[in-house]
């Protein structure tokens, strides 16, 4: 008799539980369904897994609610995917929202810089006798090869770069290496770094500035980690300061340094790292000085550097040197240029690459300060559109990775605009999409890709992403951190 009860129980228990798997299954299909229906509005295939994490979170907290308000399980899921309103509604709203956005304003300040630059560099070469000037066609066709890179860059996506960043960064650092091994020896052992392909030569002191936003999806990759994801970092921050240091690039190698370490902090700040924020950031930027001072002193009193690049250090040191001819020249023409109009010297005639590292100078000195000023508020102008959009972004990744494209723009301007006033020593400079040279257009133009490619994607995806291999959108969703 025991036995029968037993049995009868048993069953009970089974067909319950069946019922309950059944109804489980049953609200699934039901969330399931209401999901795809809303997921088939939204046009952008990158933002419906995000989108749909979204709906799934809302609909659990709506469940929960409504069966602390008293209601059955199956009620309270039944009352969530109804107050979610009608499906092709929801998910046409959501599409509005959730849809590429084109950085319009961004877009015509780099037209109108593009189109200032041709202009620049045409009266440049009409007006120039000297040979071997870089001609404006020249020009020209670098700006268009840095506007097609800045396309490909923005339509392939930041995420893509910062999924194959540690691959890319490694990439970077050896081709320095490879270059610095058959480097040019122009004059004075300064070494340019080209690599030669298909008859162009690639200057890696250029190209190795794309480190710095590649830099930003390095240290995404230990986002979550402690204090081992941190030194990791750095140590990737390390690693092409380094190589360029035995160029010697001392100013690419400052470059690179300021613009990750800011990067780094940022980062800390924004809570990357399971580490004390305090601490984390009084050591990065202790070592920081500490280290390269040592560095310095030991290159210095040692036997490490040449007689020129020791010579340019005496001059660095004491500014008022006679050795320091161009820094001389740039105060004297400073003070004869008038505000508006030339100020009488053929400036060609007495400094070198004019039209490259001294720009604004020529442009000061031939139509008059004003020229100048204006170059410069333009530029100042698009660098801090390129911060804004960056900044603004609400997913960190793409946030950091346009900062660190603003860093290298922000650095690169500041210097030469000094270094053209004459109060910072004589360095091989470059003025952000203007100065000749093609392959620092080339970058200038495609870190503007990867601000647009940022901005385009900022109502898609989520303050933090999964950037590891892609695979269908189910397991997409099982690695978004939350």
């Amino acid at each position: 008799m025991r036995k029968e009860i037993y049995n009868e129980k048993s069953k009970n228990e089974k067909l319950e539980a069946e019922k309950i798997k059944a109804e489980k299954q049953e609200m699934e299909k039901l969330q399931d369904k209401y999901l795809d229906k809303v997921l088939e509005q939204i046009r952008c295939k990158k933002a419906r897994p995000y989108i749909a994490k979204e709906l799934e979170s809302h609909l659990e907290d709506q469940i929960t609610d409504n069966i602390k308000a008293g209601m059955s399980k199956e009620k309270a899921e039944q009352e969530a995917v109804r107050d979610m309103g009608d499906p092709v509604e929801t998910g046409v709203e959501l599409d509005r929202i959730h849809r590429p956005q084109i950085a319009w304003k961004l877009l015509i300040l780099v037209g109108l810089l593009s189109v200032l630059g041709i202009i620049v560099h045409t009266v440049i070469t009409k007006n120039s006798g000297v040979a071997n000037l870089i001609s404006s066609k020249r020009y020209i066709a670098h700006v268009a090869i840095g506007i097609a890179v800045m396309c490909g860059i923005y339509f392939l996506d930041y995420t893509w770069i910062a999924r194959h960043a540690k691959k890319s960064g490694v990439v970077l650092m050896a081709a320095c290496i490879l270059a610095s091994v058959f480097g040019i020896n122009i004059v004075n052992g300064n070494i340019y770094w080209p690599l030669y392909i298909s008859g162009h030569y690639i200057f890696m002191k250029a190209f190795i500035l794309l480190y710095v936003p590649v830099y930003g999806g390095i240290i995404y990759h230990y986002h979550g980690s402690g204090y081992g994801g941190l030194i990791k970092s750095v140590l990737w921050l390390l690693l092409p300061v380094f190589i360029m240091l035995q160029a010697p690039a001392f100013m690419t190698a400052s470059t690179l340094a300021i613009c990750m370490l800011v990067m780094l902090t940022v980062a800390v700040l924004n809570d990357w790292f399971h580490v004390s924020k305090t601490k984390a950031i009084a050591g990065i930027w202790g070592a920081s000085v500490i280290a390269p001072a040592v560095v310095f002193a030991v290159m210095c009193f040692g036997d490490y550097l040449s007689a020129y690049y020791k010579a340019r250090i005496t001059v660095w040191i004491g500014s008022g040197n006679e050795m320091n001819y161009i820094a001389n020249l740039m105060h004297n023409m400073l003070k004869q240029d008038q505000m508006i109009g030339a100020n009488g010297v053929n400036i060609s005639q007495k400094l070198p690459d004019y039209n490259a590292d001294y720009l604004l100078t020529y442009l000061s000195a031939t139509y008059g300060i004003l020229a100048g000023i204006c170059i410069c508020a333009i530029l100042a102008i698009l660098i801090l559109a390129v911060f804004r959009a960056a900044v603004k972004q609400k997913n960190q990744l793409g946030m950091l990775m346009g900062c660190g494209c603003g860093m290298v723009l922000l650095t690169n301007f500041l210097i030469n605009v000094l270094i053209n006033t004459g109060t910072f020593p004589t360095v091989m400079t470059f003025l952000p999409f203007l100065s000749a040279g093609g392959n620092y257009i080339v970058v200038c133009y495609a870190m503007l890709g990867i601000v647009l490619s940022v901005y385009k994607n900022k109502n898609i995806y989520p303050k933090h992403l999964y950037i590891g291999k892609q695979g269908n959108s189910r397991k997409i969703l099982r690695n978004i951190m939350d």
